[in-house]
């Protein structure tokens, strides 16, 4: 089989599973079904909730699930690993020394891509769940790079970010976009020059506009992107 293979801890969640692997297909240069890049996906929804952990230390740790996924793919054939799921990213040190491949950091390719296109002294709005801004992992990776970051007000995140996620998209039920796309022009409006969709629930929410805000970052599609090309670079025939 051509190298590399991709290994992906899914399942957290499901659906942003499932959309993470159309966007590494879509976002692939190919010709031919040949051309695609071999994927073994590991969906275990299994794994306890990231933000009921972050928040709580008395509930259940998904980290060993995590490892044991992470090992499973590796000894499975995979040559790299993503996770598309920002809040497990709190994780990240521990799942990355567990395995003996990479694992690609989709907090440090959004922040990458960001200095990129804004420059590195951008204001930046970030849309997560609460075990993301709580645990401040994200804002560090952007801070540290030299952003300003700017997150919801607690009213926002409790009545428009988190229900979006937790009893909508998680509980595979309709959502409409209106008051997610409106806090984001909000914080747009407000000063922000990007804002990151940094929860892969909002992800499926931002892939389903017909209509996407040039502000807005994507960090499933920032990570895809960099699945493919890490993918172009040690391809091997």
């Amino acid at each position: 089989m051509d190298k590399p293979v991709l290994g992906v801890l899914g399942g957290v969640g499901p659906l942003a599973t499932a959309y993470f692997m159309e966007l590494v297909i879509k976002k692939t240069p190919a010709e031919r079904d040949q051309d695609n890049i071999p994927m073994i996906v590991f969906n275990d929804p299994q794994i306890p909730d990231r933000t009921s952990y972050i928040l709580d230390r008395n509930n259940p740790d998904p980290l060993p699930e995590m490892e044991r996924v992470v090992l499973w793919l590796e000894n499975a054939g995979a040559d790299y690993i993503a996770i598309p799921c920002n809040t497990a990213h709190f994780f990240y040190e521990q799942i990355s020394d567990a395995a003996s491949i990479p694992v690609l950091n989709i907090m440090r390719e959004t922040t990458t891509h960001i200095v990129e296109t804004y420059g590195a002294h951008a204001t930046i709005g970030l849309l997560a769940t609460d075990g993301t801004v709580a645990s401040g992992v994200f804002q560090s990776y952007l801070s540290d790079a030299g952003l300003s970051v700017v997150t919801p007000s607690a009213k926002d995140q409790a009545d428009i970010v988190m229900p979006l996620i937790y009893e909508r998209i998680k509980r595979n039920l309709p959502y409409d976009p209106a008051a997610f796309l409106d806090l984001a022009r909000r914080m747009h409006e407000d000063g922000c020059d990007a804002v990151i969709v940094g929860c892969t629930e909002l992800s499926v929410v931002y892939q389903d506009l017909a209509n996407k805000p040039s502000y807005l970052i994507d960090s499933m599609d920032v990570l895809a992107g960099r699945c493919v090309q890490y993918y172009l670079e040690h391809h091997r025939h």
